[in-house]
């Protein structure tokens, strides 16, 4: 097949959406497809085995990480056969009229639950933006032939807000050859970090991911945390962290390479995300498929990954409280290193792209 990705975010943006691009795309590759990836404007020309098709685009300025396409020319588009958008915006619309106009199927992916992120736009009269972003849903998604839900729980939303096309649950896979267990002593060597209670939160430090909540917690918490990341909300968590003297337990490392991910998930007693919405949490299961339990907030897709006592424990969103108790009666134990290695590799890249694979040959 010559399947046709069709993406506002790519490299060097790093989210869940490019993510999702970069281990899907290849495995497509490996078996044997041809896949072009259409974003704004970068400088990556292949990645992979995959061609990158990049168009003129400006910055997005209440969201400087996201860039507004202008793509032209659909005449000019290889030829494919099937249209894969992985957002509604304007690559999105631009793979819509690639469909129409060389007569293929259009199937997209929900990635991003978008009503988490009217902050970004608007400061007054939020819950009318975020009806006016589900009727903008509702429009773009009734029309494709297909649509694809990383989550059971992101179905039952998209449901809820007049979605109403077939919706497949195809999760997107991670590379458990990649994200496995390292040994703890040697990760925490390398890393150089030291403390007997060690852990976790790394990703986009955004807004919409509550990690104030985790630093409010430790306030209360004998343990040390690590923060990894970077993203629009990193000063005010800094600020935050001073506001309540955390220095010596809670520390930012900035930007983490993907080659020392599984070295900081091997080191960490348990992994730490409160976000409430997540329609995946790709991290989660890279922590797990390094050994890693996670501690996670009872929100969205979360529970769908933790089995609250087994490979990790579950509290309820926003519960600074519940968290800090949890997080001071965590023992480690080999038993539930193991369960939460068990679930990460349920979810490996090559089973979830022959899921994929079959998707596409349903809807050509």
């Amino acid at each position: 097949m010559r399947i046709g990705f069709f993406t506002d975010t790519f490299l060097p943006q790093k989210n869940g959406v490019v993510t999702s691009l970069l281990s899907t795309g290849p495995e497509l590759v490996r078996r044997g497809h041809e896949v072009f990836i259409f974003c704004p404007k970068t400088n990556v020309r292949g990645f992979a085995g995959m061609q990158v098709c990049s168009y003129p685009a400006v910055t997005f300025r209440p969201y400087p990480e996201f860039k507004i396409a202008v793509p032209q020319g659909r005449e000019s588009v290889p030829e494919l056969d099937i249209v894969h958008s992985h957002s509604p915006f304007t690559m999105g619309f631009f793979g819509w009229r690639v469909a129409n106009f060389q007569k293929i199927p259009r199937v997209t992916t929900f990635h991003t639950l978008l009503s988490e992120y009217v902050c970004y736009v608007a400061t007054l009269g939020k819950k009318i933006m975020e009806k006016v972003v589900w009727k903008y849903c509702e429009i773009f998604y009734n029309k494709q032939h297909g649509i694809i839900a990383p989550s059971r729980a992101l179905r039952e939303v998209l449901r809820s807000h007049q979605i109403k096309r077939a919706i497949s649950i195809i999760p997107t896979g991670i590379d458990t050859n990649f994200f496995k267990p390292e040994e703890r002593e040697y990760a925490r060597e390398v890393l150089r970090l030291k403390g007997e209670k060690f852990f976790l939160s790394l990703g986009r430090l955004g807004y919409e991911k509550n990690i104030d909540v985790i630093i409010r917690a430790f306030a209360e918490v004998d343990g040390k945390l690590v923060i990894a990341g970077r993203g629009p909300a990193a000063k005010k968590l800094r600020d935050l962290r001073d506001r309540l003297g955390l220095r010596k337990k809670v520390s930012f490392v900035g930007y983490v390479p993907e080659k020392l991910k599984p070295l900081y998930y091997s080191a960490a007693d348990a992994f730490i995300i409160a976000s409430t919405g997540e329609t995946q949490a790709l991290v989660v299961l890279e922590a797990m498929a390094c050994g890693c339990p996670v501690i996670g907030a009872n929100s969205l897709a979360i529970p769908e990954f933790i089995k609250d006592g087994k490979n990790g424990y579950l509290f309820e969103p926003g519960n600074v409280a519940q968290l800090a108790e949890i997080l001071n009666s965590y023992v480690p134990s080999q038993k539930m290193q193991n369960q939460a290695l068990k679930t990460g590799k349920k979810f490996s890249v090559v089973e979830c792209t022959k899921k994929l694979e079959r998707f596409y040959r349903k809807h050509i």
